[in-house]
């Protein structure tokens, strides 16, 4: 009971003697003032939400390696595998129902949000020619297939990512996320089978596979100076039905109000697909043009 009426004194005590320790200790740093004329980067650092819209045009070549049952006549169906049908923007460029393309990043400090949307609604048309096995594998015929076709290819990507390191000149990130890619083809065909026209000679096919796939990548930023930069990106993907890969670098220039305009070389492959699949392989590469404002 004695302690109980000296507690209050003990610690008022030990308050005292630790009063004149709190105040030699060091008081913490202050922060550090901004720099005096920063960088892109470092605007882009400062801490604060950054968000921009990036509306782009991609014009691609596209390569798809893809197989397709045609009827025969009267009754037997044929696989035909089309090893190699490319097309690029001279052919569906002119007739384009409707397209839009565009991304967006929403960055805080290190960590960011970005996503990309292509859509594309288009016609096409495409000539392959390849052979036929006959009865037994003896006979080899000829053919030649003229296809229509409308391309409705709808991809989208989103990602986090953290910063690894940057500095006033030069920035990388290691982003994680999904791509998402329904392939989807409606065609119309005329077919010339050696002399005897045994297959349909004409009809529709209509297929839909859906890749998706979760990436993982790098991507960055280095500059030059205050207005030339050069943009990196690269990723791998893998999905139950495929694997992917994605890449693109090139210039750009930043304007006094923070915008930027950029052009790039992209390249979007879809690969490893099971051998029932339509599509076999992908292959979409071209000139990219885009600009990038902040809202």
């Amino acid at each position: 009971m004695n302690f109980i009426r000296w507690l209050p004194l003990v610690m008022l005590g030990f308050a005292l003697a630790a009063a004149p320790a709190r105040a030699q200790q060091t008081p913490p740093p202050a922060p550090l003032p901004p720099p005096a004329n920063p960088t892109p980067l470092d605007r882009e650092y400062d801490g604060q939400l950054h968000i921009t819209l990036a509306p782009y045009i991609w014009a691609p070549n596209v390569k798809l390696n893809a197989q397709y049952t045609i009827q025969t006549l009267p009754t037997r169906p044929v696989h035909i595998v089309a090893p190699s049908i490319e097309v690029g923007p001279s052919d569906y460029l002119p007739k384009v129902d409707s397209a839009f393309s565009g991304a967006f990043d929403a960055r805080k400090g290190i960590v960011d949000l970005f996503g990309d949307v292509i859509y594309l609604n288009a016609a096409t048309s495409a000539s392959f020619v390849g052979t036929i096995s006959g009865p037994l594998g003896r006979v080899h015929i000829p053919f030649t297939v003229d296809t229509t076709a409308r391309i409705s290819p709808a991809i989208w990507e989103l990602a986090a990512g953290v910063t690894l390191a940057h500095n006033d000149f030069a920035d990388v990130s290691f982003f994680a996320g999904t791509r998402q890619f329904p392939i989807s083809a409606s065609l119309s065909y005329n077919a010339v089978v050696g002399r005897r026209g045994i297959i349909a000679p004409s009809g529709s096919l209509h297929t839909f596979d859906a890749a998706d796939d979760m990436i993982l990548g790098l991507r960055g930023k280095v500059f030059f100076n205050q207005r030339i930069f050069v943009p990196y990106y690269g990723d791998f993907g893998n999905g139950s039905n495929n694997q992917s890969w994605e890449a693109y670098g090139g210039a750009g220039y930043a304007f006094d109000h923070g915008q930027t305009i950029v052009a790039l070389y992209r390249a979007l492959s879809y690969f490893n697909f099971p051998p029932s699949a339509h599509p076999q392989r992908l292959n979409m590469y071209g000139p990219l043009l885009g600009y990038t404002f902040h809202i």
